[in-house]
């Protein structure tokens, strides 16, 4: 009894089968019997065809700026009526069907600024046909669209990239396109871009060569970069190198690697504009705050290197025995005390050349240099200093008294005596003496004038040193500054842009 049940079920389900797939066939047979795919279906030649257009986003692929291009993967929907295309449901028992894509009339929809010579996919698939004439045609693919980029405010920048649909063959009197928003059920985040909305705007386009209207729909699809790769990447370290360059300001110009250090910092810096430039488009309408922030840096360190030859020309023309005029002593006096450079006093007064008055100096002149007046504070001399003045003091000593003795001495001697021989030879002797003495002095005197000279040498050196020292710390300044406002410029134009 069971065996001629199961029987019978398999029998009526078989004639069933057979039977819709009998149904389907002569559906299809019927409705494509007079059906012609390359008119546009309508029964009233004065109808319109209404097709509404939708689209789903995936995904945000790739948006290169450069070429003003971006890529997305993307579901297109469409949505439309075919008189031609109708049947009773109940009669055949089928409600839709599903055909290839060359046996149906689909509207010619296409993407206006499309990179590639049509929609990749739309060929590909199979729209659905419904009862009363509904068409569905679902279809995934990869849009690749123009897209204009402003990168004034790269990397805070936002985006708005246009997907302009509409048909290409009809006008709005013969085929009217509507649109539906944008799903954005399915979408994949992007590592780069934020997504912020996709609204839908229809417009209706009159051209001068034609009285008819052109419906489009456009899809505008506003996109936040995310700033965090660039930061990290680019932005900061171009801080961190122009930071660097401060520290040629703080070696020591003896130390020979001022110059190379400016010239290693500003070639980085080349290096960091040439990858800006390569994600830029090539437009002169507008330029990146981000080139513009790395063209002050590379300035300022261009300028760096001119600052740091100048140090190093005031440290070193002190070697050549010149002073520091009067003039420039003074506006050094007032630059140390801005910058906060402690110098000796001795520096920041008239430089004076040794007189002939100031070359006789007494045994209480000599005092004077290590004791002040009234006071029991002692100042503290270079030791080329006290060389200089010991020699110099004693040469006017001897000068002054030991010459005068001995030549009145030997001359007294000579006139009490009468000129005898013992006196004479005395005389004699006398004279060999002072000759002598005169020798010592002559040497004495060359002795004081070369450690005259190294004092006076060394004195200019110290001025020229303190000199570029002061100028080192002003440059210092100057630079940071520069440096810092330039960089706290661009993060506030580019964060208050991207907050609005």
């Amino acid at each position: 009894m069971n065996l001629k049940a199961f029987g019978l079920i398999f029998i009526i389900l078989s004639r069933f089968e057979f039977s819709e797939a009998s149904n389907l066939s002569t559906l299809v047979d019927n409705l494509f019997q007079n059906y012609h795919n390359d008119v546009r279906p309508v029964c009233d030649s004065e109808s319109t065809v209404q097709v509404r257009l939708g689209l789903a986003l995936r995904q945000i692929v790739d948006l290169n700026e450069p070429k003003q291009i971006i890529e997305i993967n993307a579901w297109i929907r469409m949505r439309w009526n075919d008189c031609h295309l109708r049947w009773n449901a109940s009669l055949y028992g089928i409600d839709h069907l599903v055909v290839p894509y060359n046996k149906v009339w689909v509207p010619d929809i296409t993407l206006y600024d499309n990179v590639d010579s049509q929609l990749l996919g739309l060929k590909d698939y199979r729209p659905a046909i419904y009862s009363d004439g509904s068409m569905v045609y679902n279809f995934p693919t990869i849009i690749s669209s123009l897209c204009k980029v402003d990168v004034t405010y790269f990397p805070f920048d936002q985006q708005i990239c246009r997907l302009q649909f509409g048909s290409w063959a009809h006008h709005g009197l013969e085929l009217n396109v509507t649109g539906i928003e944008a799903d954005l059920s399915a979408f994949v985040d992007s590592v780069e871009w934020e997504l912020i909305s996709v609204p839908m705007i229809r417009k209706v386009i009159y051209y001068k060569c034609c009285p008819e209207p052109y419906p489009d729909v456009s899809f505008y699809l506003k996109m936040r970069r995310k700033p965090l790769f660039y930061l990290m990447n680019l932005v900061f370290p171009c801080m961190l190198i122009s930071t660097v360059a401060c520290l040629g300001f703080i070696l020591p110009p003896d130390s020979g690697e001022k110059v190379s250090l400016e010239i290693t910092v500003l070639l980085s810096l080349a290096v960091f504009l040439m990858v800006v430039s390569e994600t830029m488009p090539p437009s002169s309408e507008t330029f990146p705050y981000i080139g513009a922030y790395f063209t002050c840096a590379m300035l300022l360190v261009s300028m760096s290197c001119l600052m740091t030859v100048v140090v190093l020309n005031l440290h070193f023309k002190g070697g050549h025995g010149k002073r520091v005029p009067l003039y420039l002593r003074r506006i050094f006096a007032v630059l140390a005390k801005m910058v906060f450079v402690k110098v000796r006093e001795k520096e920041l007064v008239e430089p004076t050349s040794p007189s002939p008055k100031e070359r006789r100096v007494t045994h209480h002149d000599n005092l004077a240099y290590e004791h002040t007046n009234g006071n029991n504070t002692t100042v503290d001399k270079p030791k080329h200093e006290k060389i200089g003045n010991f020699f110099h003091n004693g040469f006017h000593h001897l000068h002054d008294c030991s010459l005068t003795e001995i030549t009145t001495n030997s001359d007294s001697r000579a006139t009490e005596d009468g000129g005898s021989g013992e006196q004479f030879v005395e005389s004699s002797a006398a004279s060999e003496i002072a000759k002598a003495v005169k020798q010592q002095l002559s040497i004495l005197r060359n002795i004081e004038n070369i450690l005259t000279k190294k004092r006076i040498l060394a004195e200019s050196v110290d001025e020229w040193q303190n000199m570029a020292q002061i100028m080192d710390r002003v440059f210092l300044i100057f630079f940071a500054l520069v440096s810092f406002t330039s960089s706290l410029t661009f993060l506030m134009n580019s964060y208050l842009h991207d907050d609005e």
